[in-house]
């Protein structure tokens, strides 16, 4: 399975980091991406559609606590889950700026409670196996080469009988021609674009966005049979291929094959809940006690992590992993001062 490089990881934290000088500082850094006013438009109806998501899930009897976002961004949805639906969790990205960016948006919005956030790598989460009773992102699994490596880590770390929640992601359009380059996905232009327009771009135009620019990979490419290969671990699958028209299909088990067929050609989004089997029997009821070492996790090492004053830090390595501006920062040492090294070098030598 492929996984992403270093030099995908790097760009989005590059790119991440521009988007925060302009969104929260309100600096002009691009001309083709959301200011301050529009991004907190965007990611309000974010916060409405998860409002509305998450409180279905509450009432089928999903246990929401403690939480996982992966990809969480700027933590809107995390904000939504701490204050809104009572539920405790993390938020996860490998964007610092994204998440300390939450301080930021816990004022626009007025919520009084943040997220943890935590600073790591979706490749190596730095969390217990069979400890979190949810998990959920939105917009994330794309970011991979194929989504399958971390769907392994969201199994690993789900404990039984919990649930992995995703919206949002594409699927393969079969029916699709790059005969020009299309507007930028965020572009004022991309929004003002008519019905015949929107059209055309859908099976004419090369897509294009920044985070391509920057290194990042923006895989709308994932096959159905990736998309079903990257979902065999979990024993319970309820997930819908959504095309054009509002034509929906289930993935495993469609019951109209007309409808199957147009999903394959035309492409869409794809969202989905998968459960873990079993019973839980060891409830974990804060994140805290499911932190471990991430150094000792690359040696097949399941250690829990003990806090004192600003740090983390392994009773077994004794490695410290730092909060700073409130986001923990939890790589193996090596991925550390790959992505991070200034602040590495900053408090290796405390």
């Amino acid at each position: 399975m492929d996984k992403q490089q270093l030099m995908n990881q790097k760009g989005e934290i590059d790119f991440r980091k521009k988007l925060y000088a302009q969104q929260v500082e309100g600096k002009k850094i691009f001309d083709d991406e959301y200011d301050m006013t529009g991004i907190e438009t965007i990611l309000e109806d974010r916060m409405m559609k998860t409002f509305n998501q998450m409180s279905s899930l509450q009432e089928r009897n999903i246990a929401l606590s403690p939480y996982l976002e992966i990809g969480a961004e700027r933590c809107q949805r995390s904000l939504v889950m701490e204050n809104d639906l009572e539920a405790n969790g993390a938020a996860v990205d490998i964007s610092f700026d994204m998440l300390k960016s939450c301080t930021h948006y816990q004022k626009v919005f007025n919520k009084v409670k943040p997220p943890f956030r935590i600073c790591c790598d979706a490749n190596n989460l730095p969390v217990m196996s069979d400890s979190i009773p949810f998990v959920f992102c939105y917009e994330t699994l794309h970011h991979f080469p194929e989504p399958a490596p971390i769907t392994k880590e969201i199994y690993r770390v789900l404990s039984p009988s919990g649930c992995f929640f995703f919206d949002e992601e594409p699927y393969k359009q079969i029916l699709h021609f790059n005969l020009y380059k299309g507007q930028k996905i965020y572009s004022d232009t991309s929004l003002k674009r008519s019905r015949i327009g929107n059209i055309l771009d859908l099976f004419f135009s090369a897509r294009s966005c920044n985070e391509v620019e920057h290194g990042i990979i923006e895989n709308d490419d994932i096959t159905i049979g990736l998309w079903k290969n990257a979902l065999m671990h979990f024993d319970e699958k309820d997930v819908e291929l959504k095309t054009i028209s509002s034509i929906q299909s289930d993935l495993f088990r469609p019951n109209s094959y007309m409808k199957y067929f147009i999903a394959y050609l035309f492409g869409g989004k794809i969202s989905g809940i998968c459960r873990k089997q079993g019973y839980n029997d060891n409830i974990k009821r804060s994140i805290f006690d499911t932190l471990i070492c991430p150094s000792c996790k690359k040696d097949n090492s399941e250690i829990l992590l003990n806090q004192i004053d600003n740090f983390f830090i392994c009773p077994n390595c004794s490695r410290r992993y730092p909060v700073i501006e409130g986001v923990l920062f939890l790589f193996s040492y090596d991925t550390f001062v790959d992505l991070y090294p200034e602040i590495f070098n900053s408090f290796s030598k405390e």
